[in-house]
């Protein structure tokens, strides 16, 4: 979901950096209750804010994560690990508070042009 004053992913040669990434509908409420099903909808946001630049999850460098309690970490970590395989981009996994209520994680992503 694209949201105001936000730009999904901007390009600064040789990257291209994503914007955090939310798993919110078109109404702006997030569309799933648990940090696994959330955390996939964030991954796959992060890969399509890549798509009209040419890249995707591939490309991705490093990450920063953002969960709101110490507890979700296991099942996000799990559904991360599943998403990037054997791509081990460089990973940043903070505990905090998130703006919109409702939201468990939230994901930035940097990609590199050329992997």
């Amino acid at each position: 979901m694209n949201m105001p004053h936000l730009t999904d992913a901007i390009a600064s040669l040789p990257f291209v950096f994503v914007s955090g990434r939310l798993a919110l509908g078109p109404n702006g409420k997030p569309v799933a209750a648990d940090v696994g099903a959330q955390t996939d909808l964030c991954l796959v946001a992060v890969e399509d804010a890549l798509k009209p630049h040419g890249l995707d999850r591939r490309h991705v460098v490093k990450t920063t994560i953002w969960i709101t309690a110490p507890a979700h970490f296991a099942d996000f970590d799990e559904r991360y690990a599943l998403f990037f395989g054997d791509i081990r981009p460089a990973r940043s996994t903070v505990v905090s508070d998130l703006v919109i209520p409702g939201c468990l994680v939230e994901i930035e992503a940097i990609a590199r042009l050329e992997r």
